[in-house]
């Protein structure tokens, strides 16, 4: 029993804190425009068109995760939910939502909602359950290695070897928070970098090659 107590635990936990993220970016992304040009209000007119790029790039980026990872999210609430009601499985739509929302977190959200559902289907019957577990599986792996390479690739603009190794090392930084927060932050480095670089272009082009 302690241990059932800790496994809710720790899934309820998971589901407030994508729930609470999920809120807390939406209100950002709404109020992100007005953010900016307060910022850039303080800045000097020289620098200001160039940080206004910068941001402007960062904005995307993390629109671009959040709409990416609700598609995502969607696509696996949905496919469970026709798949259990074809199936007869009680609550069936009730479960895709709760598979939905923990697919939101990156690594062990959908292994979790797979285990959670697949357990529900084999107390109602032997060979939906087997059924239901077999869909699960095989979906994971389209997620992992379509889905989610294709999604943010074009949504985020990053590759999906950096988008693995984001989130392996966010996962391992701060657990579910740090792999929530693993892709927007290898996307805003990545619009970093490459501002940087372009900087430095520009800066060589004006004073002319070395001697």
């Amino acid at each position: 029993s302690g241990t059932a107590l800790a496994v809710a635990e720790g899934i309820i936990t998971a589901i407030v804190a994508v729930i609470t993220i999920t809120v807390m970016t939406f209100f950002m992304l709404l109020e992100g425009p007005s953010m900016i040009d307060r910022f850039l209000a303080q800045l000097p007119p020289s620098s200001a068109s160039r940080w206004r790029r910068i941001l402007n790039q960062i904005y995307l980026t993390v629109g671009g995760y959040v709409s990416g990872a609700l598609l995502i999210a969607v696509v696996a609430g949905l496919g469970s939910s026709l798949l259990l009601w074809l199936l007869g499985v009680p609550y069936a739509f009730a479960l895709g939502l709760l598979v939905a929302l923990l697919d939101l977190v990156p690594l062990a959200g959908a292994t979790i909602a797979a285990i959670l559902v697949s357990t529900i289907a084999f107390l109602d019957s032997v060979p939906i359950g087997i059924v239901v577990l077999a869909y699960f599986i095989v979906y994971q792996q389209v997620e992992n290695h379509v889905l989610y390479p294709l999604v943010y690739s074009r949504t985020v603009e990053l590759s999906p070897l950096v988008i693995l190794v984001a989130v392996l090392i966010g996962a391992s930084l701060a657990g579910i928070l740090g792999a929530l927060a693993a892709i927007p932050v290898a996307g805003t480095i990545q619009v970093l970098v490459r501002e940087w670089l372009e900087y430095r272009r520009e800066a060589v082009v004006a004073t002319g090659p070395a001697p």
